[in-house]
């Protein structure tokens, strides 16, 4: 495995879903009690050049990091940016997981992104030993894999290109003839209506997906789904237990028309497993970003409201209405990413989501949405809120600044990688496109050595827009320290 990645390097990158903030936010609200992100113990299995974690490590320095991966180059490369970012709190290592045994340490979270689907049997058992044997008692594991029923899709291209190059050794010759055996048939129109929408379909996704990812991904010699309770099965195998999901929007059956909520309750009664194992079948799902726990932890899924009481909102839902009605008990609507919508007639919240709306991407204290309103009304609408995936809730306050300052500092690891892309990790651990070239110049000068007039200075006339509108443009995309 280590000489396939190698061979063809797979760039890392943030996952939002993988943030110890987002993970102890969860087990928190499901009634566990979580390590403080910011003063947490961290292991990725499958790290590779520590895209993930080295943003997190910069962003929380009091925590503890620690990645494995087998792939020699990408271990290298993640080590030579710690370097240079003068980080102390990470540690990556070269090493096959089936070597890694109980001096690895405790963990509160540990996690295992795009690695389970692609290693054989043995390194499967291997990474569910580790979470058992090293996950803290009120500690979080992730892991995503492919899943069934979505992933029969994708499974059925992948068994034709494999079978097409099936002689071809050359990477880049295996990647081109695997995605123009997909195109040509595609364009053989098929006769069968469903059919030539898949062939669409696949067609689409190699286009739009890179070289490095299909090689890896699509033409990997192993690569499998599983349906939820086959996962489940190998997790209980380790005594451990289902939390959730790190989309907590995915989990929620009441987004649906009542006959398919009623039906969910007539096949899977109780059982919060067997409820996702049908809204994986209705959903069409193909990929799944568990959450586990030990078996002991006594969970509380009733997501009582005053649990955000100390968390922290953010959301960039709007008003459908251009001029909102803010008094109590007139609905309005709010509309966030993906569709989600929430309609409310709750003053307090009205007023909220206003706030959060027009302040995007910060994030509030609950307390201070309060003004004196009733606190448990507000949290049981903001609760909905982050069920339907309207808002999000943070166990930290955010990590990135509202406004620049008199001599503005940029995230040390987004003027590192400005060096080579254009595309960076914001501290909201997303990545973001930085797609104009004076911002791009301007992020590489925000060490904290220059003020506005040194600023324009070092961009010189050819700027063609004022430096404090540049500024609010990277501080709105999480990229300022604070």
């Amino acid at each position: 495995m280590g000489s396939a990645y190698d061979q063809v390097l797979y760039p890392g990158f943030p996952l939002a879903q993988t943030h110890p903030d987002r993970l102890a936010t969860i087990a928190g609200l499901l009634g566990m009690t979580p390590a403080p992100p910011d003063r947490s113990r961290v292991l990725e299995l499958g790290c590779g050049d520590g895209g993930n974690l080295i943003p997190m490590a910069l962003g929380l320095p009091e925590s503890q990091f620690t990645g494995i991966d087998l792939a020699e180059q990408a271990v290298a490369t993640g080590r030579a940016a710690i370097q240079t970012l003068g980080l102390k709190n990470i540690s990556l290592r070269q090493m096959d997981l089936l070597e890694a045994g109980a001096g690895l340490g405790e963990f509160d979270y540990i996690l295992a992104h795009g690695l389970y689907s692609w290693v054989p049997p043995n390194v499967r058992e291997r990474v569910l030993g580790i979470c058992q044997a090293n996950l803290a008692p009120h500690g979080v594991a992730y892991v995503s894999y492919n899943a069934y029923p979505g992933f029969h899709r994708r499974e059925m291209f992948r068994g034709m290109m494999l079978h097409h190059v099936r002689n071809v050794h050359d990477p880049a010759e295996r990647y081109r003839e695997a995605v123009q055996l997909i195109a040509n048939l595609a364009r053989c129109a098929p006769k069968s209506n469903v059919a030539r929408i898949l062939f669409e379909e696949q067609d689409q996704y190699l286009s739009e997906t890179a070289p490095w990812a299909v090689y890896h991904d699509d033409l990997a010699h192993t690569n499998r789904a599983f349906s939820l309770h086959e996962f489940m099965t190998d997790a209980r195998r380790h005594q451990l237990q289902y939390l959730g999901e790190a989309d907590f929007f995915e989990m929620q059956a009441d987004t649906y028309p009542e006959p398919v909520t009623h039906a969910l309750e007539r096949f899977a009664g109780t059982d919060v497993v067997a409820k996702e194992q049908y809204l994986d079948f209705i959903k069409g799902r193909r990929f799944r970003q568990t959450l586990l726990c030990r078996n002991e932890v006594v969970l509380d899924r009733s997501l009582a409201p005053e649990r955000i009481a100390e968390l922290y909102v953010a959301s960039s839902a709007r008003p459908v209405s251009p001029n909102p009605e803010l008094r109590e008990g007139v609905a309005e609507e709010f509309r966030g990413p993906r569709g989600a919508a929430l309609e409310t007639a709750c003053a307090a919240a009205k007023i909220a989501l206003c706030r959060l709306g027009e302040i995007w991407p910060q994030a509030i204290h609950f307390p201070e949405l309060l003004h004196g309103n009733d606190a448990a009304q507000l949290a049981g609408v903001l609760i909905q809120g982050y069920r339907f995936g309207l808002l999000e809730l943070h166990f930290l306050p955010p990590q990135f600044a509202s406004a620049a300052g008199e001599r503005p500092v940029a995230s040390p690891l987004a003027r590192l990688q400005m060096r080579q892309s254009p595309v960076v990790t914001t501290l909201r651990h997303t990545l973001v496109e930085v797609d104009d070239a004076m911002d791009r110049r301007l992020l590489t000068l925000l060490d904290g050595t220059r003020d506005r007039t040194a600023l324009a200075a070092a961009l010189g006339d050819e700027s063609g827009e004022p430096i404090e509108s540049r500024l609010r443009r990277l501080t709105k995309e999480a990229l300022l320290v604070r």
